[in-house]
């Protein structure tokens, strides 16, 4: 059959680009995500036609594109042409990947030797130029941070033939996106990524970078076979088993479809939902009559690996854990145990209280608990008559400047009995007070508010005062021709009034009984008259002030009498006591409590004796706490919640294989191991 091909990408953070299939070539590039995270803000009014600008600056000195690689060459810049601004690695592997399709179908490397250094070299070359001028063309900045680079991006091809029932596989790539070969025999891996031990990639194209090393592997592998140029999002989900992942998915999406378009959908919406980073994949095949022959050829393999993923899946516990020594396979759980503690004391001594069984409630922890419990509700017993004297005290304040406070109902609620006459008595005459003492009060509030209301009149008539005063002194100071009799006797007049009205303003300022009201006109004795009754009811409303203050002192000598009788009798019952100073009634005094206020708890106050008392002890606690849960690693516990779930999970299991040694997991392990040399059989023979 011609041969099946198919390519995929599948989209997250939009740094691959676009895989190329086509003229015995399969290409992948991957922009590097965090060196290449810079964003380019490009000036929109100074580049509008970017779509040319970009093939100018990218690709201009390239004399001439045909149109179908033109045509994929749009497909791979349109994002770089819209309105919203890219990362450098959007921008790198695009560029990249784009040169290089050029130079191997179209340019001067379309037939050369890839085994050649100097021409992978020059190749190289020929494919960075594209980036400096792009770098030149936009001006682009790197980033503000050391480990940024102006357009970073991995590259991997594979140039390929067929001869003699075999295929002629020319392996050449720079960074970490991977070349594979898929076969009856399995998975293999034609590339070696280059990364450091920390997984950083340490050769890349970018811009500036002049040491940039193509990698040249040659393979002869056997039909029927499937090659495919990869980027980091097909394998970097199945860490650290990824060949055998990539196998597992592989075959099993070929497994269950029936044809490319459909297995090409299965891949993409698998990529798609791991939502690791961005998945591209080409992918050509060799030597199979159809895709129902490829499934064929592969399903003694398929059911192979379907076999060992399972079993890896159920193992996958006990694997992560099998060869750990005890103390890495505890440090997670001891020292989240001791970053919890103020978290999980608290829930094991709920659990002690309700009498709750736990497997984390050691006999040291019950031990403590108890007995410090019993200490220190001793304690509180030997201070309670104190710190009772105190609340009284306070709450006596309190009462004394509060009459209209709530103290009636809060001794009257829950149906206390009157048991006593004598009781009876005193509170209903305290009642009585009370209500004698608000309602003066409230007579005190009214000669307030009339208080205001005579500030707001006095301004008004002095207002009004004031004009009168203004007229008369204008009048008095413009009459000045003393030889007219009529002008003298009319300014004499002014002079007169003038005097009167400034004697009505003081004795509006002074309460003043004024005497001269008829020497004014009759027009303006109302305003006079005004002030006189004003000043009459002022000297009455002062005279209410005095009897109120006199009374109000009075009353409230009482109460304070009845209230200190009341107090002296609840004091000697504690029933009551335990009404009147409870939390709730305190509250509703209006109290503000900080950390108990004056409320006497002993629950709370012996709960915070056993944290400090746990506090103390922490380091033996934390460690009873880590052996007990090894011990019981097949039970859970009420402090499960206080850590991460997967991680405790490998702690049990390793405890669980610790005290039930499972011998099947170690040749399960092995058999892994062996399955994961196998992918790179082919590297070993591989020609350089």
């Amino acid at each position: 059959m011609k041969n099946l091909n198919l390519k995929f990408y599948s989209v997250l953070k939009n740094e691959d680009a676009m895989p190329y299939i086509g003229g015995n070539l399969l290409v992948a590039a991957d922009g590097l995500g965090g060196s290449g995270s810079t964003v380019h803000q490009i000036d929109r009014a100074k580049h509008a036609d970017m779509y040319n600008e970009i093939l100018s600056g990218a690709f201009g000195d390239i004399p001439q594109i045909s149109s179908g690689l033109l045509k994929y060459i749009e497909e791979l810049i349109a994002p770089m042409t819209d309105e919203k601004d890219d990362t450098s690695a959007l921008w790198a592997s695009r560029i990249v990947i784009a040169r290089c399709v050029y130079a191997l179908t179209e340019g001067g490397f379309k037939d050369a030797r890839l085994d050649d250094k100097k021409v992978r070299t020059n190749l190289a070359e020929f494919i960075g130029k594209g980036l400096h001028s792009t770098v030149e063309k936009f001006d682009l900045k790197k980033g503000k941070y050391d480990n940024q680079l102006l357009l970073p991006t991995t590259l991997a091809f594979i140039r390929y033939c067929e001869e003699n029932h075999s295929v002629i596989a020319e392996t050449v790539w720079a960074g970490d996106s991977r070349l594979y070969a898929l076969t009856p025999s399995g998975l293999k891996l034609l590339s070696v990524d280059d990364e450091d031990g920390s997984g950083s990639v340490t050769n890349l194209f970018y811009a500036d970078n002049q040491k940039i090393h193509l990698n040249y592997l040659r393979h002869e592998i056997q039909e029927p076979c499937i090659l495919m140029a990869v980027s980091d999002g097909v394998f970097d989900p199945f860490d650290p088993h990824d060949h055998l992942g990539v196998e597992h998915t592989l075959l099993s999406a070929i497994d269950e479809s029936n044809s490319e378009r459909e297995l090409a959908d299965k891949l993409h919406d698998f990529f798609d939902a791991v939502h690791g980073d961005d998945a591209t994949m080409a992918f050509v095949s060799f030597g199979f009559a159809d895709f129902a022959d490829m499934r064929r050829a592969l399903k003694e393999r398929t059911d192979k690996i379907l076999s060992i993923r399972q079993k890896q899946t159920e193992l996958y516990s006990a694997l992560a854990v099998t060869n750990l020594s005890e103390e890495d396979a505890s440090h997670y759980v001891a020292s989240r145990t001791a970053d919890r503690y103020d978290y999980i004391i608290p829930m094991l001594l709920d659990a002690v209280e309700r009498g709750t069984d736990d497997i984390a409630i050691t006999k040291e922890i019950r031990s403590v608990a108890e007995n410090a419990q019993r200490a220190y509700e001793a304690d509180l017993e030997k201070k309670w008559r104190g710190r009772r004297e105190v609340a009284f005290a306070d709450l006596n304040s309190f009462v004394l400047s509060h009459p209209e406070c709530v103290l009636s109902e809060i001794l009257t609620r829950n149906n206390i009995k009157f048991y006593n006459q004598n009781y009876k008595e005193l509170f209903y005459g305290f009642q009585k007070v009370v209500n004698d003492f608000t309602i003066q009060l409230s007579h005190g509030t009214e000669l307030k508010r009339r208080e205001k209301e005579f500030n707001a009149e006095e301004q008004n008539l002095h207002k009004c005062i004031q004009a009168k005063i203004t007229e008369y002194r204008n009048l008095f100071d413009n009459l000045w021709d003393e030889r007219n009799p009529g002008v003298a006797k009319t300014r004499v007049r002014a002079l007169d009034n003038l005097c009167v009205w400034s004697r009505i303003d003081n004795s509006l300022k002074f309460g003043w009984v004024l005497q001269d009201i008829g020497k004014l006109p009759l027009s303006e004795r109302e305003l006079a008259y005004a002030v006189r009754d004003f000043n009459a009811a002022c000297r009455t409303w002062q005279l209410n002030v005095n009897a109120w203050r006199t009374t109000t002192d009075r009353i409230r000598n009482i109460y304070e009498k009845s209230w200190k009788t009341l107090l002296e009798y609840l004091k000697r019952d504690e029933r009551l006591t335990a009404v009147l100073l409870s939390p709730d009634a305190l509250n509703r005094f209006g109290f503000n409590l900080p950390d108990g206020g004056i409320a006497i708890s002993v629950g709370t106050s012996v709960r915070e004796g056993l944290m400090q008392e746990f506090k103390k002890r922490k380091p033996a606690i934390v460690s009873c706490i880590v052996k007990a849960l090894a011990k019981e690693c097949d039970k859970t516990s009420i402090i499960d919640s206080q850590y991460n779930t997967t991680k405790l999970g490998l702690f049990r299991t390793y405890y669980q294989l610790k005290n039930n040694p499972d011998i099947g997991v170690k040749e399960f392990e092995k058999e892994l191991l062996a399955v994961e040399a196998e992918y790179t059989s082919l590297i070993d023979h591989a020609k350089v």
